[in-house]
C-alpha cells in the first residue's frame, strides 16, 4: 500500500503538468490565429476596393459656387474604400477654393460621403483686388467675381480686422444723419479718409481720429447742408475748424 500511494502523486502531478502544458499552446495557437486575423481584416479593409465610396452628396446654400462643380472636385480626390479613404485631403481641396469658407466631411455607411460647404460672404472688398468676410478674413477669388457694389476698404496688409471695426462703426454714425460711407483709407502715413456715396470725400488725418470724426457728424449737417452737391472735400485737420473745397 505504501508503495502505491507514492506513485499516484507523481502520475497526478504530471498530467497536470502535461494539460497545463497543452492549454499554452492552445492559447498561444488561438492568440496567434486571431492576430493573424487582425492583420488580415486590417489589409482587406485598406484595399481601394473594399466598400469603394459610390455616392458623393455636397450640401450647402450656394450663391457663387455650383454645386456640380464641388461634387466634381470632391470625386477627383475620393481614393480608397470607406475605410481609408483621406477625407483631410477631400476637405482641403475644397478649401482650396477662393469662395469656400469651412467644409465638413462625413462618412455614412456604408458607401456614401456627405459633404457641407460653408460659401464666404463678403461684406467689403480690399484694396481693390480681393475681399474681406465678416470676421475680418481676406480671401482672393477671381477678380470678375467681385461684387463692384461693396464699400471698399483700402490699409496696409494685416489691419484688414480692425479697419472693417473702424469703417462698421462710422457706418452705423453716418447713417444717422443720413449719410453712407462708400470707402474708407488707411495710407500708409497712418492717415484717415473716407468718402461718402455722394461724392464728398472727408479728410480726417493721423491725430485725433475720433474727435475730428464727431465734429464732422456735429457740424457738417447744418454748415454744408444746403450745399452738398457742390462740395467735393471736406479737411477736417485742423483744430477747430474745418475747410471745404468746392466743385467748380
Amino acid at each position: 500500500m505504501s508503495i502505491q500511494m507514492a506513485v499516484v502523486p507523481d502520475k497526478l502531478d504530471f498530467e497536470h503538468r502535461h494539460n497545463h502544458r497543452k492549454i499554452q499552446i492552445i492559447g498561444s495557437l488561438l492568440a496567434m490565429t486571431l492576430m493573424v486575423l487582425m492583420v488580415w481584416g486590417g489589409l482587406h479593409l485598406s484595399h481601394p476596393d473594399t466598400m469603394p465610396i459610390k455616392q458623393v452628396r455636397v450640401e450647402g446654400e450656394f450663391t457663387r459656387l455650383l454645386p456640380v462643380d464641388l461634387q466634381q472636385i470632391v470625386t477627383n480626390k475620393v481614393r480608397g474604400g470607406f475605410f481609408n479613404l483621406n477625407v483631410d485631403a477631400v476637405r482641403d481641396s475644397l478649401l482650396s477654393e477662393p469662395w469656400v469658407s469651412k467644409v465638413k466631411v462625413q462618412r455614412i455607411w456604408p458607401d456614401s460621403l456627405r459633404v457641407i460647404v460653408t460659401e464666404q460672404i463678403p461684406v467689403v472688398r480690399w484694396n481693390d483686388k480681393g475681399l474681406l468676410n465678416e470676421s475680418g478674413e481676406y480671401f482672393e477669388p477671381e477678380i470678375d467675381t467681385i461684387p463692384q457694389n461693396l464699400p471698399l476698404l483700402i490699409g496696409p496688409a494685416g489691419s484688414e480686422a480692425m479697419l472693417l471695426k473702424r469703417f462698421e462703426e462710422m457706418q452705423q454714425r453716418v447713417n444717422q444723419i443720413n449719410f453712407l460711407i462708400v470707402q474708407l483709407t488707411l495710407d500708409q502715413r497712418r492717415a484717415w479718409s473716407f468718402q461718402l456715396a455722394n461724392g464728398i470725400k472727408v479728410i480726417l488725418g493721423r491725430k485725433e481720429v475720433s474727435a475730428r470724426f464727431q465734429r464732422f457728424l456735429d457740424l457738417i449737417p447744418t454748415t454744408v447742408a444746403g450745399r452738398i452737391s457742390h462740395t467735393n472735400t471736406i479737411d477736417l485737420r485742423y483744430t477747430n475748424g474745418f475747410s471745404v473745397k468746392w466743385k467748380k
